[in-house]
């Protein structure tokens, strides 16, 4: 049995994203304990949950706030180190108390925690799973980079989930690093799939976005999406952050747009299957640069036409199996090329490849990567421990 400590920057019960997929794949006989920050607006655990073989907990630990208040506080450097103290006497407590204090191994996404893992977790391995460009995201602060900096020299492994990401560590620790891409379940997108009431009345073509509707989403993009394509439905699931409420609302009053909200990952097949065309409407900046976008793999799955911004050598890979648009006008364009194609009498073998693509790129093999990355830091972590025992009983 292997214990693992899972440090995140998300929710447990936050949309499936790569570390809860990962997780869920991982084997059932290891146990996991995933903490997760506290967030505004959203439920938060501050006693042990148990889903299968993972404990979650909330930590009232910092990734980034947006309250220019608490910011300004914790740029007090005092202040910030009352804080990191205060959660790791918060984080011992609830490894003493679940049975975690001597993990195998612990897996880092919140490069905040770079300083609890040098008081809590000595020379425990660490594995630090670079999925974003965190320096990239609005309103991160100054002292960031030193976090940043310090996980990546702590980490016995980093895994990048794309290539810039690779190349944005730097030179000194590059030996360390190892690509493991995102993916998707791909046999929960198999069809047939049955299409929601709501979906089933909508004009056709319907234009669907699934996934968080953030800062990194180009709502002026979707507003001129509708306005172009007045006869399709433009249909968007997800949850909004605050910061794009204002264009949502604005956004919603088109009658040709529907927002459906946040709903369970098991029910989007079923929303994907209604749709003629798949959207990836991102903004063009350093933050979806490194993008390897899990949405791409599931709209894969479904066979789905996609449609999206040339943001990321990820993306610009299936350039002859998805419709690049390097601005508005031509992403416009590129709906009614889907729209086409997906008429076409080669429509079948193109959403047949595509399913193809998806299960090359399906979570259980991106999982197996990670944990015989997993099992062999163990593995030289048992052997070093070793190693130290008969030199210290041989004096």
């Amino acid at each position: 049995m292997m214990k693992i400590v899972f440090l995140s920057e998300l929710k447990w019960r936050y949309l499936r994203t790569r570390k809860q997929q990962l997780v869920r794949c991982f084997p059932k006989e290891w146990q996991i304990l995933f903490a997760e920050p506290y967030t505004v607006g959203r439920e938060n655990f501050l006693s042990r949950r148990q889903e299968n073989n993972v404990t979650y907990i909330t930590v009232p630990y910092f990734k980034n706030f947006p309250q220019t208040g608490l910011q300004k506080l914790l740029l007090v450097p005092p202040v910030r180190a009352g804080v990191i103290l205060a959660n790791a006497c918060w984080l011992w407590i609830v490894l003493q108390k679940s049975g975690f204090r001597r993990p195998e191994v612990v897996v880092v996404s919140n490069i905040y925690y770079a300083p609890i893992l040098r008081l809590l977790f000595g020379k425990t391995p660490v594995i630090y799973d670079c999925n974003d460009d965190h320096l990239a995201f609005p309103m991160t602060p100054p002292w960031a980079r030193r976090y940043f900096s310090s996980l990546c020299r702590r980490a016995d492994r980093i895994v990048c989930c794309s290539q810039t990401l690779k190349k944005n560590i730097a030179a000194g620790h590059r030996h360390k690093t190892l690509l493991i891409g995102n993916g998707v379940d791909a046999g929960l997108f198999t069809p047939p799939a049955t299409i929601p009431r709501e979906m089933q009345n909508l004009p056709q073509p319907i234009l669907l976005y699934v996934g968080a509707l953030s800062e990194w989403i180009d709502m002026a993009l979707l507003q001129r999406v509708a306005e172009a394509h007045p006869g399709k439905s433009l249909v968007l699931i997800g949850p909004a952050a605050p910061a794009v409420r204002p264009a949502l609302d604005r956004l919603v009053q088109m009658p040709n747009v529907r927002f459906l909200g946040e709903m369970s990952h098991d029910r989007i097949p079923q929303y994907l299957a209604a749709a003629e065309v798949c959207l990836m409407p991102f903004i063009k900046n350093a933050l979806t640069a490194v993008l390897n976008p899990n949405k791409l793999y599931e709209y894969f799955a479904a066979g789905k036409a996609v449609v999206s911004v040339d943001v990321s050598p990820e993306v610009r890979a299936y350039q002859n199996e998805i419709f690049l648009a390097d601005d508005h006008e031509s992403f416009v364009r590129q709906i009614d090329a889907a729209v086409a194609a997906g008429s076409s009498a080669t429509a079948p073998e193109q959403a047949a490849r595509r399913r193809q693509l998806a299960r090359a790129n399906d979570w259980q093999e991106k999982a197996a990567e990670f944990r015989a990355l997993i099992e062999s830091l163990t593995k030289n972590n048992r052997h070093e421990y070793h190693l130290s025992s008969l030199k210290k009983s041989h004096g």
